[in-house]
C-alpha cells in the first residue's frame, strides 16, 4: 500500500498539514536512488483553493550513500523545499516540475513519484565524502592510495609512436596545395 497519499476530496478550503516519514523500506523499493539507508521527515502544507491545490513541501533528514571515489558509505544531509501545484482538467496533461494535472473526479493525490524525484534531485551528481572541519578529505586513505597506484600518470615527455610520426609531415606548408 502506498503511504504517501493525501485524500483531498473531503477537505475544506484552507490550509491542511500532512507529515510523512520516508524510511529504509522506501529506499529499498527504489534502489535507483542509490541510497543505502535513510530517514527523511517530510512536511506537506496543503492549501486547498477553489480551482487548484497548492502544496508547500519541506524535506529534511539523513541519507547514507556510497562514496563514488572510495566506495565507503557516508551520511548526506538532505534539505529540500519546494512548491507544487495541482490543477484539475478533463484532459489530463503530462506533469511538469511545478504542476500536476488531475481529472476533476480524482479524490486522492499520490505523492510517491514526487518524493522519489525530490530526493533524486537533491542528491549530488558525484557523491564524495565531505572534508572534515580541518579540511582533511573524508575518503578512506587506503583506497585513495590504491587509486593513486593505478592512476594514469602523464609524463612531461611526449612520446610518439614512430609509425605515426610521418603523419606530421602532412601538415607542413610544402605539402598543402
Amino acid at each position: 500500500m502506498n503511504q504517501y497519499i493525501i485524500p483531498f476530496k473531503g477537505l475544506k478550503e484552507g490550509e491542511h498539514e500532512f507529515d510523512f516519514q520516508i524510511e529504509d523500506a522506501f529506499f529499498e523499493e527504489y534502489s535507483l536512488l542509490e541510497v543505502l539507508h535513510g530517514s527523511v521527515k517530510t512536511d506537506v502544507l496543503l492549501i486547498k483553493k477553489n480551482s487548484f491545490i497548492e502544496l508547500e513541501v519541506s524535506m529534511s533528514g539523513l541519507l547514507e550513500v556510497q562514496c563514488d571515489r572510495c566506495l565507503e558509505p557516508f551520511e548526506f544531509s538532505l534539505e529540500f523545499h519546494d512548491t507544487l501545484y495541482v490543477k484539475f482538467k478533463e484532459e489530463v496533461e503530462e506533469p511538469d516540475d511545478k504542476v500536476i494535472f488531475l481529472h476533476p473526479n480524482e479524490d486522492i493525490l499520490d505523492l510517491n513519484q514526487y518524493f522519489i524525484d525530490c530526493i533524486g534531485l537533491s542528491l549530488p551528481i558525484q557523491k564524495i565524502h565531505p572534508e572534515d572541519e580541518n579540511g582533511v578529505e573524508g575518503c578512506n586513505p587506503e583506497m585513495l592510495k590504491k587509486i593513486d597506484e593505478h592512476s594514469f600518470q602523464e609524463s612531461n615527455e611526449e612520446t610518439i609512436d614512430p609509425r605515426w610520426s610521418k603523419l606530421k609531415d602532412l601538415f607542413n606548408d610544402e605539402n598543402i596545395n
